[in-house]
C-alpha cells in the first residue's frame, strides 16, 4: 500500500493596506519593473498587479459615488434656483402692474389734488 504525502499547505499572508500602498509607490516612483520590485520585497509579480488592480477599481467607485452625489447636490441647487426665479419673476409682474397704475393720467371727471 502506497502513502501518499501531501505537501503542508502554505498559509495564506495578508498584508495591511499601508504595506500595499507604499509597496504600490514603490514600483510607481522606482521605474523598474513589477518582478524586479516583488523579488525585492518577497512577493510575487502578479500581487503587485493584483493590488494595483483592485486600487483602480476602488477608486472609479469612489469617483463614481462622489460624482453620483455631486449631481444630485446640482439638481437640488437648480430646482431652489427655479423657485427663486419663479418668485422674482410673479413680484417683477405685480411691479410692472402697480407701476401701470401708478403712472396712469387721472380720468378728467376725477377730482385733481388743490396744492
Amino acid at each position: 500500500m502506497k502513502t501518499q504525502l501531501r505537501k503542508p499547505a502554505r498559509s495564506k499572508a495578508s498584508y495591511t493596506d499601508q504595506y500595499k500602498q507604499e509597496a504600490l509607490e514603490l514600483w510607481r516612483s522606482s521605474g523598474r519593473s513589477a518582478a524586479k520590485v516583488a523579488a525585492e520585497l518577497g512577493i510575487r509579480p502578479p500581487l503587485l498587479y493584483r493590488w494595483a488592480q483592485l486600487e483602480r477599481t476602488s477608486n472609479v467607485s469612489t469617483n463614481q459615488s462622489k460624482s453620483k452625489r455631486s449631481v444630485d447636490a446640482l439638481e437640488a441647487e437648480i430646482r431652489r434656483l427655479r423657485a427663486e426665479n419663479a418668485k422674482l419673476l410673479e413680484q417683477r409682474e405685480v411691479l410692472k402692474k402697480s407701476l401701470g397704475i401708478l403712472s396712469e393720467v387721472p380720468q378728467s371727471g376725477m377730482p385733481e389734488s388743490s396744492r
